[in-house]
């Protein structure tokens, strides 16, 4: 799986290794900002965008960011990566058959279990497996 992160700098590459420490999950690219995250996403179409909440723009950008990779065909899974001072909109929490996950910052546990489970409902849709 493809892993697309939205995050500042430091904290990418904080997210980074926890992302990659299974052998499943890649990640393709990072972007510091919603309006670059959404550029690259259309471009890469990531399996899953992984958002820090407290990215820079995120009180104008994440609303399009989320609205913007949730529509691309295929729609990607996305990683809320939750700061308690940078909340974000109750409507864009909401899951979206098991696609749409929260996760505290700090939460490893929490952030492998949404890996998980973005990656397994996205396998079973496969079009190119066999029924």
């Amino acid at each position: 799986m493809t892993v697309l992160i939205v995050a500042e700098d430091a904290v990418a590459a904080a997210l980074r290794p926890l992302v990659q420490d299974g052998p499943h999950f890649r990640v393709i690219s990072h972007a510091d900002g919603p309006a670059q995250a959404l550029a690259l996403a259309r471009v890469l179409l990531p399996d899953i965008v992984l958002i820090d909440s407290a990215v820079p723009g995120a009180e104008q950008g994440l609303g399009t960011l989320f609205q913007g990779v949730r529509g691309l065909l295929p729609p990607s899974g996305v990683i809320w990566h939750l700061s308690s001072k940078a909340p974000v909109a109750s409507a864009l929490l909401e899951d979206v058959d098991g696609s749409v996950h929260a996760v505290r910052h700090g939460d490893q546990a929490a952030l492998r279990a949404a890996l998980v489970s973005i990656g397994r409902r996205r396998a079973s849709c496969d079009p190119d497996q066999p029924a």
